[in-house]
């Protein structure tokens, strides 16, 4: 591979237009070129300004071709911004630079070098259906209950492997659990070969693979450090461990590294994200310069020495202290703390700040509630229909058109309503009984024939042969368990009955034993629906409660309240 050639002629001096916009946090960080670099830049300090006037800098004094320059933000939409911003400045386009996300950049040095893998050029880069699909066929091969042990959870187990840079032989024995009886790493070795046959690679190959590649081949990483003159990373406190071994090998040419991030702004850790790597820098990288942004332009003085008062709590961060420079009479509404009793009367004194706020001619599409997990959005969801206030669920789906809530209201109406055949069919396989769609299909098929809802053809054929005797054992536990919770139902409270359809259903077991980053707040989905529940006098209450929530429709166009959770909000400030 040809390095680009270097460029000798004399840096010119940068445009100072530019550099009068900066403040002298801003400018010191653009004008550290040289050397390794951390820019701590705080919540609403200008970082993206930085970032777009650094890189513009370091092409219009020539001190390298775009081709020599390694940008790596988070996201494939900030890619595009921080691209469009550049040529804006520079007046050109930033053709040549090699600027993408860790997994854009990594699949592009993989295709360059893929035989070194054991992989072809045009090898696939497969999704997390394919993944799945993938690792079922691995574990039915080895004759392992895959209701037992579900290949989605192996995946998670093999994704969180991967982001600790480990591949099969080099899994520490104190990180393999008891999965499969202990054969995780037989088939986590199985499944990369399995990846190789078919030419494909899943998304924590491409950063796996670059580090098996660059420690193999020391030519290969010499000829990307000769390449790599400036490495820029944005939001380095959300890299995992894998991102960080990648990014430490390819510095170690130029040593030009400059990592941009927010120690105080780490809420990534339960999807693989290290905070450590920041707090590490100037360890990792001997006489580092530290450039602190802390002039806020985005918050009143209020709300920075409110959020300085919580952050200053952590026992490990770099620290810094954000300040504004808004006059006196300028620090903005003061924070305001409300202790309530619970969550309905939370919803309840939020509802009426919105309606107030409204009175005062300020619009919807200005409020925002934030929460800090996504199902405690539920009780705010029915203030607000209740108050006839129209909202969107930023990031997210609201409550009711949430899987794991569809699927418990599914067994609800089944219970209140046994000729509900659309219902019938969500839940019968859920959890897994055996009872796919071929099951389905007979059954439809007998039901059609006879006139019959799913559930009454489905009480007389556990008690025939038109079923596989294991099936039919399956079907005749889940007919019974509907009867027997239908005969229930008025004796018990909502509530009551929700816990026990849910727990004897084995719907709930279903999201313990998965290992997804998403069944945690599954799990609390369905906690917070029995909540709900007992807010009624009756089943059917409670679901005609729920149609009339699901029946409301709001014009797109119109003014709405937001309601997203901590994590979903970061970003768009």
């Amino acid at each position: 591979m040809a390095s680009p050639q270097e460029n000798t002629a004399p840096p010119p001096a940068m445009g100072s237009h530019l550099l009068e916009r900066l403040n002298d946090a801003q400018r010191e960080a653009v004008e550290a070129v040289d050397g390794p670099v951390l820019v701590l830049a705080g919540a609403g300090t200008g970082k993206t300004r930085v970032l777009t006037v650094r890189l513009a800098n370091i092409l219009a004094t020539r001190r390298a071709a775009p081709g020599q320059i390694l940008s790596v933000p988070f996201t494939n939409k900030a890619a595009r911004e921080m691209s469009e911003r550049v040529a804006g400045l520079i007046g050109r386009p930033t053709e040549g630079m090699w600027l993408g996300t860790f997994h854009a950049i990594g699949a592009r040095i993989l295709r360059r070098h893929a035989e070194l893998v054991g992989l072809r050029s045009n090898f696939t880069i497969i999704d997390t259906d394919d993944q799945l699909r993938l690792m079922k066929q691995i574990i039915e091969a080895n004759q392992i209950d895959e209701k037992r042990w579900p290949g989605r959870a192996l995946t998670i187990i093999i994704s969180r492997w991967k982001d600790k840079g480990w591949l099969p032989d080099q899994v520490p024995t104190s990180e393999v659990d008891d999965f499969a009886h202990g054969k995780s790493v037989d088939l986590y070795r199985e499944y990369q070969q399995r990846l190789s046959e078919l030419n494909a690679a899943d998304f924590g190959d491409l950063l796996l693979l670059c580090l098996t590649l660059f420690l193999k081949h020391p030519d290969v990483l010499a000829d990307y450090h000769r390449r790599f003159q400036y490495i820029l990373v944005d939001e380095y406190q959300d890299t995992n461990v894998s991102q960080y071994l990648w990014l430490r090998l390819l510095a170690q040419g130029s040593n030009n590294i400059c990592c941009v991030g927010d120690d105080d702004q780490s809420i990534y850790g339960w999807r693989g994200a290290e905070v450590g790597n920041i707090l590490r820098f100037e360890t990792d990288f001997p006489g580092a310069k530290v450039v602190r942004l802390e002039r806020n332009y985005r918050s009143t003085a209020h709300i920075l020495g409110a959020a300085s008062g919580l952050i200053a709590h952590n026992e490990s961060r770099l620290g810094k202290t954000l300040w504004t420079e808004a006059p006196d009479d300028e620090l903005g509404e003061p924070v305001k703390i409300q202790g309530v009793w619970d969550e309905a009367e939370e919803a309840r004194t939020v509802g009426e700040s919105i309606e107030d706020l409204q009175r005062h001619d300020n619009s919807l599409d200005q409020m925002a509630i934030l929460v800090r997990a996504g199902y405690q959005t539920r009780a705010f969801e029915e203030r607000l229909i209740t108050i006839g206030v129209p909202y969107r669920v930023i990031g997210g789906l609201r409550f009711y058109e949430r899987q794991e809530i569809r699927d418990a209201c599914a067994y609800f109406r089944l219970i209140r309503q046994g000729d509900d055949d659309l219902a019938f069919q969500r839940i019968v396989n859920k959890p897994k009984r055996g009872l796919g769609d071929k099951s389905l299909q007979t059954l439809y098929a007998i039901a059609r024939g006879r006139g019959q809802s799913l559930l009454s053809a489905s009480e007389e054929v556990i008690t025939t042969d038109e079923l596989p005797p294991a099936r039919r054992t399956a079907l005749r536990e889940f007919v019974e368990n509907i009867a027997r919770w239908r005969a229930e139902a008025s004796q018990l409270s909502p509530s009551e009955l929700a816990e026990i359809v849910l727990d004897e259903s084995g719907y709930t077991a279903m999201w313990m034993a998965d290992k997804s980053v998403q069944a945690p707040g599954r799990l609390e989905n369905l906690k917070e629906l029995v909540r709900a529940t007992a807010e009624f006098e009756s089943l059917d209450d409670f679901m005609n409660h729920v149609s009339l929530v699901m029946d409301i429709e709001t014009d797109s166009t119109d003014p709405m309240a937001n309601i997203m959770t901590l994590h979903g909000a970061k970003g768009l400030e």
